[in-house]
């Protein structure tokens, strides 16, 4: 939301000044001083980097805009025709407009309204400070004062970079768009011209402002009960007609290029079923640009072209995919073709066997190590098997084929693949199958000093030698097989869905799935560390390719991959991880950022201007693109909002009208509703579906706005490390260019201002902090962390009046309001505290009484306890230890059963002597003994093993306890003479493992009475019975 307003004072005080009010050192009004500063830094002012350009009087902004008068009565409108003035686009719906403030200008008799500001924000606009998009006011003068509202900040004048004539903002419920933290919009109805129509759009670039045609503007658009204005249907897409299915595809994915799938295909799927094989392939290479690692598609698309014996572009696709993509089917189609093209039956030369046999070569040096690729691996010990050549024969060509036989078996054995079973027992077959008269006679001719008992060995002991890699393997792939068992390899990637909504916890379980696997790596299993590096770090490089397939939308993936690389060696490989991750994922910070720092890292230091300004470039390429997307974000989000609240618009209106007459006789019926407004439910309702899209548009483009702000923050401190502070529009800029280029560009938070500043006094003890600081609360007069950060840099520049200032201007705004007023409470706990331990205690209690007066919820104790508390620890709350005999006796473990009382409770019935050993339960004779015969119970055996001991321990630990007890009680003499009773045993250990009393925080029952309850409770002798129902009969419960 640019902060137009804000300047237009500044500008027009300055609109007959020959410079401007720019000195050349770039300060404005610096003659107000009267001090000549040498150096050009202290005279860095961010308000003063506003372009000199010519500005439109405010009467010329009202003639060339097209007033809206909204009749709240009928809810109709009365529009300007715009005809005259050109096309100019309408309001945008989801935007809402607080009430107009007037701008009086010095020689104009007539007031022109102008759009309500809030810190130099155009309350409603966007919030960016494309400073270079505004146009100087016309006015005939010097001093025009552009006043916004009555209301007197009291603004503490400081330096000399603020202007002469105030500026009074005022607070309302409405503040910017985006850039402004914990400010909820409003549904103030709009009776002033929007500044829209004049100004460009500051959300983004003038090059990315979208052209309104003529044929997209409405005169008139339909208003309902003081809602958005009707978006006219002409800015929706086209319709297109149901049959059109190319179209409707084309849409689909011109509005969700990276998430609509089968948007995609289907439209490759249309293009080929209708034999258009051009546009099936221009499709292709459109798809390949978004989703490069598609090995599915490339596969699919390869298959195509051999189906029309394309082999030429066969050929062009595999060069393209196949060295980026270690995809075990895209490899072995390759194979299928290269052995097509090379007839092995025909060949009499033997130039087509060595081509195929490179080609395996080649696909298992890519693919070899995959876990699905123990096909590659069959096909090929076949295609050696079917060379020629006889495995055990004398000549060359049988030997070489035995060794390249006995090459590819132990390659195969070692890797953990689906097919290493079959492998392992055909290579037992091989070595254990060869001619052993063929052997010995290989032995006579070859070794004559070898006996030949030890050269029949030789099989069996390379079955020996490999059967430990063999056992590894199998293992592993038994393991890998039971992590990767719900694991979806596939290589058409989805955008990973928001928290809370369909597909994240299957999302999440894959991504889960992928680091398992990469960890099971990096374990090493199979035991290649510390035999193969090479091979190690190849396999972990290699799942983290084939992850980046399934999970390309995913950066801490592409981030993991590149640190795993940059820390073994492997920079190539990262820094390749780095690019494509980016790539997927512009909207990265994670990424961006860490690129930044790579090529920060790598890139050259060297002396001269030069040498500065090739490093600031290729630090801030990575910042620059991910600002670009999130940018790109932001108005795709509004478009979004728009064209939602147009369908929705469009839909009310094509629904039939409801007739009304039936509500004109009841109004009579009651004179007290008959002057109360009166809204239809289909308007209600609709106003209910804007108002939600308008909130849920809000608040993305909100997270969207703080995170460009830190995106432009992070790049501001980087560029001060390689540029250092540098200088506006100079080459080498440094960090004060990026503060200039991030207010050009908007959609700021203040913590761009709160972080620039603090880098001027921090790394140069430079004032310039304090004009930062000053700008921003202009612009930020509601953002009750700007204020903070700004009271603690005053204070920290011991500028303790201006503070005080700030700190009374702040709450003053905030208490204003009930829905400010929480905002204002940690700006009153800061300045509490600091008066606290640096005031004076008159002061003190006055800012208590403000803050009871404020928030008569918080406990005076907080409050008055809050003076002396420091880093969490809270004097006023310690309770000394007077007396350890009283205060500090240690708390009893919880008991096992209740002491009688002496006053209150009864003696028992029959009491037992203490028997801690004993693990069965007394006998306790029942008064029902006289009437029925009994049975005699027996006694129950003791726990044996573990649960006995620890039971009789319980039980000794327990008579300890009561001993103590009677021994320190009044009543010792008595309790003592007392026989206490055993409870069961099963209550016992019961009482053992339940929690202590003390850990119950809810109601409590009270022992006593909830005994006398179980006592008195009349438990019947006999159930009455119950006469079942017949069989087949319906008992009324399913039965």
């Amino acid at each position: 939301m640019a902060d137009a307003n804000a300047e237009l004072a500044f500008l027009a005080s300055m609109r007959n000044d020959q410079n401007g009010g720019y000195q050349e050192n770039g300060s404005p009004y610096q003659q107000q001083q009267n001090v000549e500063d040498e150096d050009d830094d202290e005279d860095y002012d961010p308000s003063s980097l506003i372009p000199d350009t010519t500005y439109p009087s405010a009467a010329d902004t009202a003639k060339d805009s097209p007033t809206e008068n909204w009749t709240q009565n009928e809810g109709k409108l009365s529009s300007v025709d715009p005809s005259a003035s050109g096309s100019i686009a309408s309001h945008n719906p989801s935007r809402t407009v607080s009430r107009a403030s007037s701008v009086k200008l010095n020689n104009t008799t007539e007031s022109v309204k102008q759009p309500r500001t809030v810190g130099g924000f155009i309350v409603d606009g966007d919030d960016d400070e494309d400073e270079s998009t505004l146009l100087k006011p016309q006015v005939a003068g010097s001093h025009g004062l552009l006043n916004v509202s009555g209301e007197n900040l009291q603004t503490p004048q400081r330096t000399p970079s603020q202007m002469s004539n105030k500026t009074d903002v005022s607070i309302i419920k409405t503040a910017q768009e985006a850039g402004v933290s914990g400010v909820a919009p409003t549904g103030a109805t709009d009776t002033v011209p929007h500044l829209s129509t004049v100004l460009p759009d500051a959300g983004a670039s003038s090059a990315q402002q979208p052209t309104v045609k003529p044929s997209e503007t409405i005169s008139a658009p339909v208003r309902v009960n003081g809602s958005a204005p009707a978006t006219p249907s002409t800015m929706l897409p086209k319709t297109r007609l149901p049959h059109d299915r190319v179209g409707i595809l084309e849409d689909r994915i011109a509005e969700d290029p990276r998430g609509d799938m089968d948007a995609w295909r289907s439209l490759i799927s249309e293009h080929r079923k209708r034999s258009k094989w051009d546009e099936a392939r221009a499709v292709y290479e459109r798809f390949f640009k978004v989703f490069p690692s598609a090995a599915e598609m490339w596969v699919d698309y390869a298959n195509m072209e051999l189906e029309l014996n394309e082999f030429f572009n066969v050929e062009q696709v595999f060069a393209k995919s196949l060295m980026s993509l270690p995809n075990v089917q895209l490899w072995s189609l390759y194979l299928d073709y290269v052995r097509r093209r090379n007839n092995l039956v025909t060949d009499t030369t033997g130039n087509a066997r060595q081509t195929v046999s490179q080609a395996y070569d080649f696909v298992i040096q890519n693919v070899g190590i995959d876990k699905d690729s123990g096909q590659v691996w069959q096909d090929y010990v076949h295609f050696i098997r079917t060379g020629p050549g006889n495995p055990g024969g004398s000549h060359w060509q049988d030997k070489q084929k035995m060794d390249l036989l006995r090459s590819a078996y132990q390659r195969a054995i070692c890797v953990p693949t689906q097919a290493i079973n079959a492998l392992w027992k055909e290579y037992d077959s091989f070595e254990m199958g060869l001619d052993r008269l063929t052997v010995g006679n290989r032995h006579r001719c070859c070794y004559p000093e070898t006996s030949e008992t030890d050269y029949r060995d030789q099989g069996r002991r390379l079955l020996q030698e490999r059967s430990p890699a063999y056992v590894t393997a199998r293992s592993s792939h038994i393991a890998l097989q039971n992590i990767t068992r719900e694991l979806k390899r596939t290589t058409l990637p989805t955008l990973p869905p928001a928290l809370g909504v369909d597909g994240d916890l299957e999302y999440m379980k894959q991504v889960d799935l992928w680091k398992k696997w990469i960890q099971w790596e990096k374990d090493d299993p199979l035991v290649l560390k510390e035999e193969d590096l090479a091979a190690y770090k190849a396999r972990i490089v290699y799942v983290y390719k084939q992850a980046s397939m399934a999970l390309r939308f995913w950066p801490e993936l592409w981030f993991d991959a590149a640190e795993f690389c940059f820390q073994n060696g492997l920079e190539s490989d990262g820094n390749e991880f780095l690019t494509q991750g980016f790539a997927a994922n512009p909207e990265s910070c994670l990424l961006a950022f860490k690129r930044a720092d790579r090529n920060e890292l790598t890139t050259a230091n060297e002396e001269g201007e030069g040498s500065l300004k090739r490093r600031g470039d290729a630090v801030r390429e990575p910042y620059d693109k991910v600002l670009n997307a999130l940018y790109d974000l932001i108005n795709k989000a509004k478009v979004r909002e728009t064209r939602a609240i147009a369908r929705i618009q469009e839909s009310f209106i094509q629904q039939p009208q409801i007739s009304r007459q039936g509500s004109a006789d009841s109004k009579d019926e009651d004179d007290d509703q008959a002057d109360e407004p009166r809204v239809h439910p289909q308007e209600a309702a609709l106003k209910a579906q804007i108002e939600a899209i308008q909130h849920g548009s809000a608040m993305q483009i909100k997270l969207l706005s703080r995170t460009v702000s830190f995106i432009w923050i992070a790049l501001m401190r980087a560029m001060r490390r390689v540029q250092g502070k540098g200088k506006v529009n100079d080459p080498v800029g440094g960090s004060r260019q990026i503060f200039t280029d991030a207010r050009k560009r908007g959609r700021l938070t203040s913590d761009v201002y709160v972080a620039s500043a603090l880098i001027e006094y921090h790394c140069y003890k430079d004032p310039a902090a304090t004009r930062i600081f000053e700008k921003g609360m202009k612009l930020f007069p509601e953002d009750e962390a700007f204020a903070l950060e700004y009271l603690k840099h005053l204070i920290s520049i011991n500028d303790i009046t201006n503070a005080r200032a700030v700190f009374e201007t702040t709450v003053s705004k905030l208490a204003q309001k009930p829905e400010t007023l929480q905002k204002a409470k940690p700006i009153y706990t800061f300045f509490h505290g600091y008066e606290a331990q640096y005031g004076e205690l008159s002061q003190i209690n006055k800012l208590e009484k403000r803050m009871a007066d404020l928030f008569p919820e918080d406990p005076q104790l907080s409050r008055f306890a809050h003076r002396y508390t420091a880093q969490a620890f809270d004097p006023t709350a310690i309770r000394p230890i007077i007396s350890p005999a009283t205060q500090a006796r240690p708390k009893a473990m919880p008991s096992i059963e209740r002491l009688p009382s002496i006053q209150n409770s009864p003696r028992p019935f029959m009491a037992q002597p203490v028997q801690a050993a004993s693990p069965k339960r007394p006998f306790v004779p029942d008064e029902s003994d006289n009437e029925q015969p009994r049975k005699l119970a027996r006694g129950e055996s003791p726990l044996k093993g573990a649960a006995g001991r620890r039971q009789i321990a319980q039980q000794k630990q327990i008579q300890r306890r009561i001993d103590g007890i009677l021994e320190n009680s009044s009543h010792a003499p008595q309790i003592a003479s007392m026989p206490l009773p055993e409870l069961p045993r099963g209550v016992t250990f019961l009482l053992s493992i339940i929690p202590r009393a003390q850990t119950y925080h809810a109601a409590k029952f009270n022992p006593e009475r909830m005994v006398d309850l179980l006592r008195n409770v009349d438990i019947p002798q006999s159930l009455p019975s119950v006469q079942r129902a017949p069989p087949g009969s319906y008992s009324g419960f399913g039965l």
